[in-house]
């Protein structure tokens, strides 16, 4: 096993400089949640056959809206306890949803998309050899029959979260598939393990955080990180070699997903970046920032119209032409992907 650090003589260097105007997203529509209580919108799906997008707030509830014009459709109110939808993804066929809590990381809940009705849960569990495998429970197996749904997901759609130990001693541990199965991630305390899912067999150990993402043909690794320097880092995962770095264009800001674009050429990171105002006050803003993957190069941040900050990574319409996306405030949005 060998550690690679954040080596200077990766193949280039990816120095971004982050336009200084503000820009907004091409808005295609916009909602606010329904209610009266204060929430923020944490997870986005977009069917891959086009029939909805999928909304998960704090208020715990899960929503289906119309791709079309943001129509509510449907509402479901997850089980108590749950903290509400911190992931959403659909199934490969998009027949079903699949719901994550914040409370529980090892596990998604199923719904069946047309109307929203709970089916049962996918149990993630870690072996002694530290790779995730996944199994229907009871009650989804009895709903279902046959494997219980496991072959129509696509497990990278997710980050799993296992959290050890309790008060000081707790510590949270993040893992992620890649989309062709054959490498998983485990990060903890500033340090990613990678490992083949075939054997369990540790290849790298890589320097960085829990914000991470595999691009769609599995061909390189992102992962955020605010210490010791806020930066996004790539890597190629033919070698593990460091590609590029992308560094924050504020040491304050926060990332709060990463997102490859449907063709792997561009990374979409959104999250939230304190600034002072003219005042000398601390104010925020949220942000959606476009990286071209091959350089760096920031192609478009947008971060007017954002809200405080944007809490959730972006759903890619099944055609890549818009993407959806959510804020602080509660509101969830559709805009045009730039080109």
């Amino acid at each position: 096993m060998r550690a690679v650090g954040l080596v200077s003589g990766c193949l280039m260097s990816l120095v971004s400089a982050v336009a200084g105007a503000q820009t907004a997203p091409d808005v295609v529509w916009q909602v606010p949640t329904p209610g009266m209580l204060e929430n923020s919108v944490t997870a986005v799906g977009w069917s891959p056959i086009g029939e909805g997008v999928a909304v998960g707030s704090t208020d715990r509830w899960l929503r289906l809206r119309s791709p079309r014009d943001g129509a509510l459709r449907y509402s479901v109110l997850e089980p108590p306890h749950t903290h509400g939808p911190g992931q959403i993804a659909y199934s490969i066929d998009g027949g079903l949803i699949g719901v994550e809590q914040r409370a529980f990381g090892m596990s998604f809940r199923v719904h069946r998309a047309s109307d929203g009705t709970g089916l049962g849960n996918v149990l993630a569990t870690v072996g002694a050899d530290g790779i995730l495998t996944f199994a229907p429970d009871a009650t989804l197996l009895a709903n279902t029959g046959g494997d219980g749904t496991i072959s129509r997901w696509r497990f990278s759609d997710f980050t799993f979260f296992r959290v050890t130990g309790s008060g000081y001693q707790e510590v949270t541990t993040a893992f992620d598939v890649s989309p062709d199965g054959r490498f998983q991630t485990a990060a903890r305390r500033g340090r990613i393990t990678v490992q083949q899912r075939s054997d369990g067999a540790v290849v790298r150990v890589l320097s960085g955080g829990s914000t991470a993402e595999f691009s769609p043909d599995s061909s390189l690794f992102a992962a955020w990180g605010a210490s010791p320097v806020n930066r996004t880092v790539i890597w190629r995962t033919s070698d593990w070699s460091v590609v590029g770095t992308l560094p924050a264009p504020t040491p304050q800001e926060g990332v709060a997903a990463l997102r490859f674009t449907p063709d792997g050429d561009r990374l979409v990171a959104t999250g939230f970046d304190p600034y002072l105002d003219s005042q000398g006050l601390w104010q925020q803003k949220g942000f959606i920032r476009f990286f071209r993957v091959s350089d760096g190069a920031v192609l478009w941040n947008f971060d007017e119209g954002t809200d405080i900050a944007v809490t959730s990574p972006v759903a890619w319409s099944p055609d890549g032409s818009r993407f959806a996306y959510g804020l602080y405030g509660g509101d969830v949005a559709t805009a045009s992907t730039p080109h």
